[in-house]
């Protein structure tokens, strides 16, 4: 009996699959097969499944909603595990001690040519001077219901995320921003579990949160809750901030990945001499390959620094389009495109 074998029988049948199909669990629609596939549903289940793959040294994947990944056509070999932990827990009112983590946005929408026309400084406000409150949510929680859930209870700081699909977890990861908001700005600690299957909190300063980036890209860690310092603040406003950010993204395709690249510098704007620091506008302008498409990967016509499923893309077509916008950014314009989006299955 093989390993992939001896762990299947290990688990949960009703929460266990093999050879389950990934497409299905992506917003792309894209990816191959998981040897086994399986829902994890609380923190602890969580852990214990990660163990037991590790032990038998199976290598494990952790899938959220699916929202900012491409996966393989090959799909991904070993443990796949969809992160459904959905514990939320308001601790109470704390005095709390101001993020130094600062990180410079990179958001200017093109309101004068382009496809990225929407913006949100008339929506922006300040909750600074509001009092304080602390709130731990397991790192599978659906963002977009945390977002309400929370602005129900009078908690507030989590509007400007509004419109962003994913969990909290790949929030953390990826240090998500809105608008010239970041995670950062909340966020005080997270536990995770390390590659000595060891349980550990890191605090905010040791989390190396940057832009669209976190330790956790690099360092094998596995988030499994996030403490964030929300506030007490106006929840009616914060609720109409939501829905007016919500709908003004609405223009952002769903049949992909979200934004393919991170957006430019402001040094490097300045220094091309370009109007925004969009990657969108680049595509669109710079490089003019509006229309451009590999097989049913299209760069979308609603934004062009979303690249979509128009059918029955697969991974490759992708990653080819993918590829030839950064080939022809480093090559016409000299700019290496960094991906925004995570790649899974892939050597």
């Amino acid at each position: 009996m093989n390993k992939i074998s001896t762990l299947t029988k290990q688990l949960n049948p009703k929460n266990t699959k093999t050879n389950e199909p990934l497409a299905s669990h992506t917003y792309l629609k894209i990816g191959g097969p998981a040897d086994v596939f399986y829902e994890a549903r609380d923190t602890n289940d969580m852990i214990n499944v990660i163990k037991l793959a590790k032990l038998q040294k199976i290598p494990v994947t952790i899938l959220g909603r699916g929202s900012n990944v491409l996966v393989s056509d090959a799909g991904i070999r070993g443990l796949v595990i969809k992160n459904m932990t959905s514990t939320i827990k308001i601790s109470g009112e704390k005095p709390v001690q101001e993020s130094k983590i600062k990180v410079k946005p990179r958001w200017e929408a093109d309101t004068k040519s382009g496809s990225f026309k929407y913006e949100f400084r008339d929506l922006d406000y300040d909750e600074s001077k509001q009092p304080r409150i602390e709130v731990k949510l397991d790192s599978g929680v659906d963002l977009p219901f945390a977002i309400n859930y929370l602005i129900d209870k009078g908690i507030t700081g989590l509007q400007w995320y509004s419109g962003i699909p994913g969990t909290i977890g790949g929030a953390v990861f990826n240090n998500i921003h809105g608008g010239t908001h970041f995670l950062s700005e909340v966020l005080s600690e997270v536990e995770a579990l390390d590659k000595e299957l060891e349980i550990k909190d890191i605090k905010i300063k040791d989390l190396k949160l940057d832009y669209d980036k976190s330790r956790f890209h690099d360092s094998g860690e596995i988030i499994l809750q996030a403490t964030l310092n929300l506030y007490k603040g106006d929840a009616e406003k914060a609720k109409q901030v939501a829905i007016e950010w919500a709908k003004r993204k609405s223009i952002q395709p769903r049949n992909s990945a979200g934004c393919t690249f991170a957006n430019i510098s402001s040094e490097q704007k300045e220094k091309l001499g370009f109007p925004t620091t969009s990657v969108g506008y680049i595509i669109e302008h710079e490089l003019e390959m509006s229309g451009y498409r590999v097989g049913d990967a299209a760069i979308s016509d609603k934004h062009k620094n979303f690249i979509v499923n128009e059918g029955k893309a697969t991974a490759k077509d992708y990653l080819a389009v993918m590829k030839e916008i950064q080939k022809r950014a480093k090559g016409e314009l000299g700019i290496e495109l960094v991906p925004e989006i995570i790649l899974l299955g892939f050597n």
